[in-house]
Order: C-alpha cells, then structure tokens, then sequence
C-alpha cells in the first residue's frame, strides 16, 4: 500500500495554504499512491499564533475546506484522502475533526478527543467516539495530534481492528523537544499498527515533524524541516500481519 505524507508549512492566509495543499496534493498524486494525508489546521493561517476563537477560525476556514478537500479529491480519482483537519461547527460546538474522503465523498470523521490547553481556551469542543473507516486496502484508525497520549483511546481504536492510525499534528511552541518519536514508535509496536504522522509546522518544527512509523521502526521522516516536502512509503501490508501474530502468543 503506497501512501504519501503531505508535510506542509503553514501561510499567512487560508487561499494560500489551500494553494499549497493543491499543489503538493496533486504532485503527490503523480506516483499514484493508495492514500495521500495532511497535516492538522492545515488551512488555519499564521501558524495557530492567533487561535484564539474556535467560532471565528470556524467561521473563516471550515466551509471553504470542506469544498476544497471535496474538489481536490475528485481530481486525484481513486486515492483515498486524509483530509488533516477542519475547526467544524455542529450543534453551536466546534470541533477538530478530522476527515477521510474519496472521488469527492466525505467517507468518514472523527472529532479530536483531547483538545490541548490552548484550544479549550478557544472553545474547542472534546470528541468522545474512536473511529476506524474500513477501505479496500486496510482499515484506518483516525486520531489527532495530542491523542496520542490517551493510552485508552488509542487502545479503544486499535481494538476495532485498525491497521493504521492516521495522526494529523500542528508544531507547537509548548511541545516538549525530543528525539526521534518514541511515543509513536512504541504505539506502534505495541498494538502493531502503522502510524501517519503528518505535520504542519511553521516557524518551528517541534512537535510536528513528519514521520511514516511501522512496528518495526521509522520507515520513513521529515527532519527539522519548515518547507513543504512529500514523503512516501511502501506498506508492507503482510508484514504486518505476520507481526501481529506475535503479539498474540
């Protein structure tokens, strides 16, 4: 299963962060991969440094998203599409939703369970529900950024069968340093799952560094890297079949 990892520096406004997702998107559809993923926010302009109101970030971004992941999927026909995620308004709550699509349908979303401080300030709403979307290549697992440290609610989405965790994050200035990406590593082989870790990062790479994680190590990663770049990988799909049946014995 070939899949590409859309690693994205944010812009000052969401035309121009769409511009550069359509870019990259479509550059990224030329090696005809099963799946293409994008990273968190990734249309929210100026790096999250003015996140200071989910209703009005909600209001300027989540429509004109929604369209244009729809749009951008029905020009890249048959490659499913990890939308990153969208500040979706529903019920007068806003949530970090993340989105899977294909020839233009919304096939599956997942609103973010943890919200980190800064977006319950801003009046982002928590999720409750995991979320596993069955495709004709495997089944995927949505999570968001700071879910990753909810050992429940990963355990809960890897229990419904998911061979993949689709992990769309945002670099944070709050984000602890650190080398490599143990917590993904471990997830990883734990549960044996692939994990997509696609970042948006802007003026700093910490927490949002791009990774393509199997159970058996990094296969693939973006490195202290503030540009837009494409990484791709090959999932062994067998495997990872075959490695999960040690971890039932």
């Amino acid at each position: 299963m070939n899949i590409c990892l859309i690693h994205m520096k944010v812009r000052n406004s969401i035309s121009e962060n769409l511009k550069a997702a359509s870019i990259s998107i479509l550059k990224a559809a030329k090696n005809s991969p099963s799946l293409i993923a994008l990273p968190e926010y990734f249309s929210v302009p100026e790096c999250l440094s003015n996140f200071d109101s989910a209703e009005r970030i909600s209001k300027s971004t989540s429509k004109t998203t929604f369209n244009f992941l729809s749009e951008i999927s029905r020009e890249i026909p048959d490659i499913y599409l990890l939308g990153g995620t969208i500040l979706e308004e529903e019920d007068g709550k806003y949530y970090n939703t993340s989105t899977l699509w294909k020839n233009g349908a919304l096939i599956g979303k997942y609103k973010k369970k943890n919200p980190i401080t800064g977006e319950l300030q801003a009046g982002v709403a928590k999720g409750n529900q995991p979320v596993v979307i069955k495709t004709q290549f495997a089944k995927i697992g949505l999570l968001v950024c700071a879910d990753m440290f909810d050992p429940v609610l990963v355990k809960q989405t890897t229990s419904l069968g998911a061979h993949i965790l689709s992990l769309p994050v945002a670099a944070m200035g709050s984000h602890p340093n650190v080398n490599g990406h143990p917590l993904t590593e471990k997830v990883a082989s734990e549960n044996g799952v692939f994990v997509l870790k696609v970042g948006n990062v802007c003026s700093s790479t910490i927490g949002g560094r791009s990774a393509i994680i199997a159970p058996w190590g990094i296969i693939a990663e973006v490195t202290d890297s503030i540009n837009d770049k494409i990484i791709m990988a090959d999932l062994d799909m067998d495997r990872l079949i075959e490695y999960r049946k040690t971890l039932n014995k």
